[in-house]
């Protein structure tokens, strides 16, 4: 297991970055997030820092960015060595802030636009990162965003649009086993159950953007409508038999409805 970075190695980090030219002279704040900051890494685990100014910062060398849905229209990236870890640092603004917490505002989701729609992967992975982000600089800053974003309809929104993905994909499935095509229909369940998993996530204060780390995400909501134990026996077909292929779908389906249920919208 890789080491868990913590507001400790606030130092030597915020050093190797100005060592490398890629800290700008002022800044508002500097953070860690993802999985080493969980104590979830790896040996493989890039170590992912944010980088907030009020201007755009562009370095000696800029290579790569991520195209955002917000302006200044881009996010820069870095991608320096951090000793044995590979670090992922990426750029971005006080105004780009400022506009992704308006788009998760109340107000965006009462007022019935897709507001889900409107949130770039990228920009989906930056909000998620800040509920475990560790502040290696400028500590006052981040507290504040994070309170923002807790008082954000963040949660509602990712539930609401997880939950119609998953209801449009088990009434796909059923179709799909009704109409004689079993191999499609357990395809299209398994799509239905993961983004049900996600809105029962969201439900409970934890955030996905991909399935990569549900398992662990799971685990740490402890959801009582489905137990981990039977999510898990779900996601790994323990119990599917190629024979009776129906049968499990229709399980899932039903897991689906009961989750369905259970998440507020």
């Amino acid at each position: 297991m890789a080491e868990t970075i913590t507001a400790a190695d606030g130092p030597r980090l915020i050093g190797q970055l100005k060592e490398q030219g890629l800290l700008p002279d002022s800044y508002r704040c500097v953070y860690a997030a993802g999985s080493l900051v969980r104590g979830w890494g790896n040996a493989t685990s890039d170590l992912d820092l944010y980088v907030v100014t009020d201007d755009p910062f562009v370095w000696e060398g800029e290579a790569d960015f991520h195209p955002v849905s917000l302006e200044p229209d881009r996010v820069g990236v870095a991608v320096p060595q951090f000793g044995a870890l590979r670090g992922d640092v990426e750029y971005w603004t006080t105004g780009q802030f400022d506009q992704l917490m308006a788009k998760i505002s109340w107000e965006e989701y009462r007022s019935g636009r897709d507001t889900g729609a409107t949130v770039s992967q990228i920009e989906r992975d930056c909000l998620v990162k800040l509920q475990h982000a560790v502040a290696l600089d400028g500590a006052d800053w981040l507290a504040e965003r994070r309170r923002q974003f807790a008082d954000s309809a963040f949660g509602r929104t990712i539930a609401a649009r997880s939950l119609d993905l998953a209801d449009t994909f088990a009434e796909d499935a059923l179709g799909q086993l009704g109409s004689g095509d079993p191999e499609s229909a357990l395809l299209t369940a398994k799509l239905a159950f993961g983004y049900a998993a996600d809105a029962l996530l969201a439900h409970h204060g934890e955030y996905g953007t991909t399935a990569k780390w549900r398992s662990k995400k799971y685990r740490a909501a402890a959801p009582t409508v489905l137990p981990f134990e039977r999510y898990w026996e779900i996601e790994t077909m323990r119990t599917y038999d190629p024979e009776d292929p129906g049968r499990w779908i229709e399980d899932v389906i039903g897991c689906v409805r009961r989750v369905s249920m259970e998440v507020e919208v």
